[in-house]
Order: C-alpha cells, then structure tokens, then sequence
C-alpha cells in the first residue's frame, strides 16, 4: 500500500483502529479521508465512527475544495455505490415522455482522476475491490 506521506499512513492506521470491520469498504473509505489535508479535519463531518455510516450532508460542508470534493465522492462511491449526493442528478426525458435519472458529471472518472491524487485513487480502488499486485 502506497501512502501520501507519513502523516496519511498514521492517520490511516489510527481510524482503522475504530473501525469494526476492516474489510475493502471500510479500508478505502479510510485511506481516502485521511490522505487528503482538508478532510483529515473533518473526518468526523464525513464519517460516523459510532453508527459506522458515512455523512452525505459533509459534501455540501464550506470546508470542501474542489479536489477535496473529489476525494469524497470516490470515498463515498467505494463504500456504496452511490452516485448522487448534494448534486442534482441529471434528468433527461426519452422517447415515451418519462422522465429518467443518470448519474451526476460528477462521479465520471475524467472529472473525479483529473488531479494530482490519481495515483493514490487507484490504490484506494485496488483496497476496496482487494486488489493485490
């Protein structure tokens, strides 16, 4: 496993610790939010250690940057799949008149690996899919 610096490799095995599984879901979600310095502050506001959920409301948080952001919704996506969040989802309308939903721009892999983290994006992938190379 390849860390960010020392910092996200302590801060990684310290939330690990709280955790009560350490399956891929929860070791990615844990490598992500302590890699990146603005959400190492805010773990808290993304992730409820005690119901072990995460906190969809820390998107919306005037804490997040842009690549923080990013970080998130990788986080968010590896823990459920989930592509919606504070962002509306796409609507568009088809040949019979209904109205369908497709995932937000923002979850598309050139918008969230578009930044210097792609690399530890890829390590966080391999966690939680259990990727040993």
């Amino acid at each position: 496993m390849i860390f960010y610096d020392e910092e996200h490799e302590e801060l990684f095995n310290k939330l690990c610790k709280k955790m009560p599984y350490l399956d891929g879901y929860h070791l990615s979600l844990a490598y992500l939010l302590t890699m990146d310095n603005v959400l190492r502050e805010h773990i808290s506001a993304l992730y409820d250690e005690k119901k072990d959920v995460i906190i969809f409301e820390g998107l919306s948080k005037p804490f997040q940057t842009h690549t923080s952001l990013k970080t998130t919704r990788l986080a968010f996506n590896l823990w459920n799949g989930t592509v919606y969040d504070s962002d509306p989802p796409e609507t568009y309308i088809d040949k019979n008149g209904e109205k369908e939903y497709v995932p937000s721009k923002y979850y598309v892999p050139n918008t969230i690996f578009n930044c210097t983290y792609a690399p530890y994006y890829f390590e966080a992938i391999k966690i939680r899919f259990e990727i040993f190379m």
